[in-house]
């Protein structure tokens, strides 16, 4: 049985005013939505084959035209990758780019890495090695 997930997470960030910079009047605080940057997480649980693409494809579509920051693809979970699977994954990160958006990709299982690596979509992200680490950088 295969799942995906959409999960948003807000990090917090360090919006305090910088009094140390000139013409720091303290009179203004930042708004309040100015204290978290959105992360959007697509976790995907078993295998991600042609019975699903279809709704791997728009939770990714939606995850990267959203008002993230950020987009994790997880696949920590996943046991299979399909080709056109992992093609999408590069087409999705030209779309993210359009829109503003980093689209980061965290995968632990040797058969999802090696279906990146066999479609040259590997190269396109960055290794992080947890979510966490994904959503921090």
């Amino acid at each position: 049985m295969s799942a995906i997930a959409v999960l948003q997470r807000g990090v917090e960030v360090d919006t305090r005013p910088d009094e140390s910079k000139p013409g720091y009047s303290g009179r203004h605080a930042p708004p309040v939505s100015d204290r978290y940057r959105r992360c959007t997480i697509v976790r995907v649980e078993g295998e991600l084959d042609a019975a699903i693409f279809s709704e791997f494809s728009d939770a990714l579509d939606k995850a990267v035209t959203s008002s993230s920051r950020a987009v994790v693809v997880d696949f920590r979970q996943t046991r299979f990758l399909s080709i056109s699977s992992a093609l999408a994954l590069a087409a999705a990160k030209d779309t993210a780019a359009a829109h503003g958006v980093e689209l980061r990709v965290v995968a632990a299982r040797r058969e999802v890495e090696r279906v990146l690596d066999v479609t040259g979509v590997r190269p396109l992200f960055c290794y992080f090695a947890s979510i966490q680490d994904a959503l921090e950088a």
